[in-house]
């Protein structure tokens, strides 16, 4: 199935940490991850297309609002006399790494990347 940009609000309701994205963020950043999700996800482009702009979008800090980005980076609970604020070591571990483990929507891609292109890879010299 080929790969169609669904409109922004399907998107936000796929992805509700995004309600405040705007059409000019979600056109320009879904114009840049486009043409990195090529056809060879075949019937799995089109998750992996939304998961990696929306991974792309939450390492920009574009979309969320405080609470969905304390959320986002780990916080497992929060209050507010004296500030106390509790992070998920799991999640600490994985944002300390980078790339895709920096979000749930990139360990998500990445799930389907192995799944699709996982498997032993042969590297050296001929």
């Amino acid at each position: 199935m080929p790969y169609t940009r669904p409109p922004i609000a399907k998107f936000r309701a796929l992805y509700p940490q995004f309600t405040t994205l705007t059409d000019q963020q979600y056109d320009a950043w879904a114009d840049k991850i486009e043409r990195k999700v090529g056809e060879g996800y075949g019937d799995e482009q089109q998750d992996a297309t939304e998961l990696l702009i929306a991974h792309t979008l939450a390492v920009n800090g574009v979309g969320t609002g405080a609470m969905g980005k304390m959320a986002l980076n780990g916080a497992t609970s929060f209050d507010s006399g004296d500030f106390a604020l509790d992070l998920s070591n799991d999640f600490v571990n994985a944002r300390a790494k980078g790339g895709y483990g920096a979000t749930i929507y990139g360990r998500q891609f990445q799930e389907i990347q192995r799944r699709l292109f996982g498997g032993p890879r042969l590297v050296g010299c001929i």
